[in-house]
């Protein structure tokens, strides 16, 4: 039996989780050997010939869609259709499947394999770029072989996804969350909407793990101990029994919580805080339902559009608006508008390429010139809506003149369908907008920050690149002041505001935003009793007294001393008993 082995990565999402390897990001990956019976053999060769067909004429389309100001040649497209017409290739597969009883996806990634060792070994820079072209070829008719017209892949058992690159949203949701148990992949950051979204699903990943396919191979069974930023492949029986136990206490307490808070929450001292969910999808809301969720502070709409192959029609989109507020009921439900765009691409959507699309042509921006999509998502949302109660927010607003603008589509739809208009607010997570809060107020009608992408803009500090996200801290003074004045600002002014991001989520940094003025969280709905819990656990009038002195702090290592303190004076030892942070 081959003996255990230890990776060290980087946490992302913490949480433990056990299953076998399933590698993603690259088609031509070793993988289980699929065997078939005779008689399908004259159905596999013939579906190798239309995907082959399929291929080519996509490859040939590319080059019509090349308009000549780009400076990349679509002429050499045509070595794709070379390869995909090679009989040495050709004759391989068709061998691989008639011989050996191969299934087509087996034979592809075999002969593939071949010729990539073949090329990577005559060393020449010719040879090596002919590798390369042989991955493009493999990956595409792969991807052909699984098309599943936006049905999620499920397995048998339970898996860890090995990502061999950048893990994104879609390496999520294209599988069965179910399954997944944990996710290792080359690189990606705490705060990305991939590591946001995995945490919603309870779902822990360590990342910074180099050289993956030369440490792990396809259905090694994997234990991922996030907590610790550790990878244990073929782990040992015992390290496997310590992990059942902890994941049975973990299971235990968290029962505990979510039983207990199932009802509105109280500070020590009778301020009712609001707890809300952060949502992706329908089913989630059971999840939000089941851990007390007071409502839903924010719905992601564009994950609507993953694993899709087209735009949603309003139909699809009403369905999908309907199904959330249906399961949600009379409680708020606030939807934020599509936030298409830095690494939540739809595969139809076509997107310019840009050096930094966080900072690109995204959400709002991307609204405003596309009011097609705009105007229909708008529609969608006020007819599912009617009789329940929702609002409308709106993501990367930097302007004011950009909201009047958007305001304005939102005036004429509703006209059109002869409704009110819906309560609208703008989710301050640019730092020109929320620097102009005092102006902005007065014209929506509520508020949201979202702290994920206002402190990566505001620090200048991209919170996927693990060479500075070091920068990316929520503590630093500068960021807690401009949270505060935005929270001061809509308090003045009677406006509700709330945080969604991942600050909000994180129980260390409860007690500083109940000093600071907020009185609505919106988390992951897994989060919810934890944050209940210590809330019912802290004073409000003693937070704000410990947080007026926080400003006289000008480090975050300063902060982080006083939360240290503030922490142990108010919960004692109570963080250490919540799972999350055992």
């Amino acid at each position: 039996m081959t003996k255990e082995r230890k990776l060290s990565g980087i946490t992302v999402v913490e949480g433990k989780g056990l299953g076998k390897a399933y590698i993603v990001g690259r088609a031509v990956q070793q993988s289980s050997v699929v065997s078939i019976s005779r008689q399908d053999v004259g159905d596999h060769i013939m579906r190798f010939n239309e995907i082959r067909e399929r291929a080519k004429e996509d490859y040939r389309s590319y080059q019509k869609n090349f308009d000549g100001t780009s400076s990349f040649d679509a002429s050499i497209l045509n070595i794709y259709e070379h390869i995909l017409d090679d009989p040495a290739f050709i004759g391989q597969v068709v061998e691989t499947i008639t011989t050996k009883l191969f299934d087509l996806e087996t034979s592809i990634r075999l002969v593939s394999n071949d010729f990539i060792k073949r090329f990577n070994a005559a060393g020449t820079s010719y040879f090596k770029e002919r590798s390369g072209d042989m991955v493009e070829i493999c990956e595409k008719l792969i991807t052909y072989i699984h098309e599943n017209k936006g049905r999620q892949k499920t397995f048998l058992d339970s898996i860890v996804l090995v990502v061999l690159r950048t893990f994104t949203p879609s390496d999520i949701l294209s599988y069965d969350v179910h399954k997944i148990k944990a996710v290792v992949s080359v690189s990606g950051g705490k705060t990305s909407h991939a590591a946001i979204l995995a945490r919603s699903y309870s779902i822990p990943v360590v990342s910074g793990i180099h050289n993956i396919t030369e440490r792990i191979h396809p259905g090694d069974e994997l234990l991922v101990d996030a907590d610790k930023a550790t990878v244990f492949i073929r782990p040992t029986p015992t390290v496997i029994n310590k992990y059942v136990e902890l994941e049975k206490k973990e299971t235990v307490v968290r029962k505990t919580l979510k039983k207990k808070w199932d009802r509105p929450v109280y500070t020590r001292d009778g301020v009712h805080i609001e707890v809300l969910a952060n949502i992706s999808m329908p089913d989630d809301i059971n999840d939000a339902t089941a851990n007390g969720a007071d409502g839903v502070g924010l719905v992601r709409t564009e994950y609507l559009l993953s694993n899709k192959k087209e735009f949603p029609s309003e139909e699809e989109q009403i369905k999908f608006y309907k199904s959330i507020f249906k399961k949600i009921g009379k409680k708020e439900c606030v939807v934020r508008m599509m936030d298409i765009g830095g690494d939540k691409i739809p595969e139809f959507f076509q997107m310019p390429t840009e050096f930094n699309p966080f900072m690109g042509w995204r959400a709002i921006r991307i609204l405003l010139e596309r009011k097609d999509l705009f105007e229909m998502q708008l529609r969608a949302i006020m007819i599912a809506g009617q009789q329940y109660n929702y609002k409308i927010m709106f993501p990367m607003v930097t302007t004011l003149q950009e909201w009047i603008e958007s305001r304005e589509v939102i005036k004429e739809v509703s006209k059109k369908l002869k409704m009110d208009v819906p309560k609208c607010g703008v989710l301050f997570e640019v730092p020109l907008a929320i620097l102009e809060m005092d102006t902005f107020i007065r014209e929506i009608d509520f508020a949201s920050i979202g702290t994920n992408d206002l402190l990566q803009y505001l620090s200048a500090a991209d919170r996927n690149n693990p060479k500075v996200n070091h920068l990316y801290n929520p503590i630093e003074p500068a960021f807690i002041k401009i949270i505060k004045t935005a929270i001061d600002i809509s308090k003045d002014n009677g406006t509700s505001i709330s945080i969604c991001g991942e600050m909000a989520g994180n129980p260390i940094y409860t007690i500083l935003l109940l000093g600071i003025g907020l009185k609505r969280f919106s988390v992951i709905p897994r989060n919810i009793p934890i944050i209940k819990e210590l809330i019912s656990n802290i004073s409000y009038v003693e937070a704000a007294e410990s947080a007026s002195h926080l400003f006289a702090i000008d480090t975050s290592s300063g902060v982080n001393k006083w939360i240290k303190r503030v922490n142990k004076q108010m919960v004692g030892d109570l963080l250490q008993k919540i799972p999350t942070f055992e």
